[in-house]
């Protein structure tokens, strides 16, 4: 009994010391496998820690934190303020701020990882914003000078066919000269030269005015329009004409040189100056704004098809060919046919013009009083063909010049990193 007492008292203590000690515990579990009747007692496992609080909340926080850090480091730094939201883009409110900081936080947009993504996705349109957006300081500059020279390089190609269109249209008989009879004509005076003859007046007359139209096209589409990437034909037309208009004004006084030096003997006048000395010594500087109303109503027409048309055939070739720039070929071609177009919607002004500068030449009477008198008489002694005797001269030397002109003009703005979309 003293033994089983002892025994007894032996495995309640070993009992009471295994719960703090695994060793007595396993000493415990040997004796009752070898019949000391000793049961084992049970073994106590402490309970496991609660496991920390996982990456994916603290992660949406330090992203929502980096946030509206950055957020408004951005807006001190752009001096927006915090009312305009990310970068500036949109009408967020503090309370919209603080809602979307609130979803990256939730994990709505992805937690951290698309927290983060979206930071950077803002960041990455801002700037494509800004470079899309971004005004070229010298734009206005190369297109002056890209223009100036589709200008003379197209008009000097294309100078005999001038010559012979102008030489056709100052025959007011009812029969005129042929196409034939008028090369003969400027053969007759006995060198190339003759083929040319006006070509230097020609280029200082073109060359300023298709600079100075292009470059005003591209500032007016501004101006007729808030977004000119979404300008309407019309819009387009507008533009064209007004710039159209605006460059024929400014040089009108070459025009009149430049028609006196085509049309008339080759003794008449020695060059320009000479011609501009004459001019003013027996008609006055009136007669170097001779025609110029038919001119306008003849340019208005003329300049604003021809642009819009081009312009929208351009566009269609940027498309086929995936923004990038088209074949030659393929501008000079969208070029004559826009400049073909247009001029026979401008061409009876454009004869009227002509008749009305060429008046009065080396002391000749005036035969017109002005655009209607010459419009009247024209259909009274040639009939309504009349009106367009040259026409088919002028397209064979419209279209290909217009053309090389569109060409040359737009292979200059790629040489000069203009973007052939604008």
């Amino acid at each position: 009994m003293e033994q089983a007492s002892a025994s007894g008292s032996e495995g309640e203590s070993s009992s009471s010391n295994s719960g703090g000690n695994p060793l007595f515990a396993g000493w415990n579990i040997a004796r009752w496998a070898l019949g000391s009747g000793v049961r084992p007692p049970a073994v106590v496992v402490p309970p496991r820690p609660p496991p920390p609080p996982g990456p994916q909340p603290l992660a949406a926080a330090s992203a929502a934190t980096q946030a509206a850090a950055s957020l408004t480091a951005w807006e001190e730094a752009e001096e927006r303020p915090a009312a305009r939201g990310f970068g500036g883009f949109g009408p967020l409110g503090p309370a919209a701020v603080q809602q979307h900081q609130q979803q990256m936080y939730d994990g709505s947009l992805g937690g951290a990882a698309g927290g983060a993504a979206y930071l950077e996705e803002e960041e990455e349109d801002y700037f494509e914003e800004e470079e899309e957006t971004e005004w070229d300081t010298y734009r206005p500059f190369k297109l002056l000078l890209a223009g100036g020279v589709a200008g003379a390089v197209s008009r000097t190609a294309t100078a005999p066919m001038d010559r012979l269109k102008m030489l056709l249209q100052i025959q007011d008989c009812q029969r005129g000269l042929t196409i034939k009879e008028g090369i003969r004509k400027m053969a007759a005076e006995g060198t190339v030269r003759a083929f040319f003859k006006g070509n230097g007046t020609n280029v200082v007359k073109i060359a300023p005015e298709t600079a100075i139209k292009l470059t005003l096209n591209d500032a007016l589409k501004h101006v007729v329009t808030v977004d000119p990437d979404e300008i309407t034909p019309a819009q387009r037309m507008a533009a064209g004409a007004l710039a159209g208009a605006c460059a024929q004004a400014t040089i009108y006084p070459f025009e009149l040189v430049r028609t006196r030096l085509a049309v008339c003997s080759t003794n008449t006048y020695s060059g320009i100056v000479d011609c501009v000395r004459k001019v003013l010594a027996q008609e006055g500087w009136r007669a170097f704004y001779r025609g110029m109303v038919p001119s306008m109503l003849g340019i208005l027409p003329y300049a604003g098809v021809d642009i819009t048309i081009f312009e929208l055939l351009k566009e269609r070739l940027l498309d086929e060919y995936e923004g990038a720039s088209p074949p030659p070929h393929m501008i000079l071609a969208a070029g004559m046919l826009s400049s073909s177009i247009a001029q026979f919607a401008a061409y009876p002004l454009a004869l009227t013009r002509t008749r009305l500068q060429a008046q009065g030449a080396g002391g000749q009477p005036i035969k017109y009083a002005g655009m209607g008198d010459v419009l009247r008489k024209t259909v009274a002694n040639e009939g309504v063909r009349g009106l367009y005797k040259g026409s088919l001269t002028n397209l064979a030397k419209v279209a290909p010049a217009a053309g090389i002109s569109w060409l040359v003009f737009e292979q200059a703005k790629l040489l000069m990193s203009v973007d052939p979309r604008r």
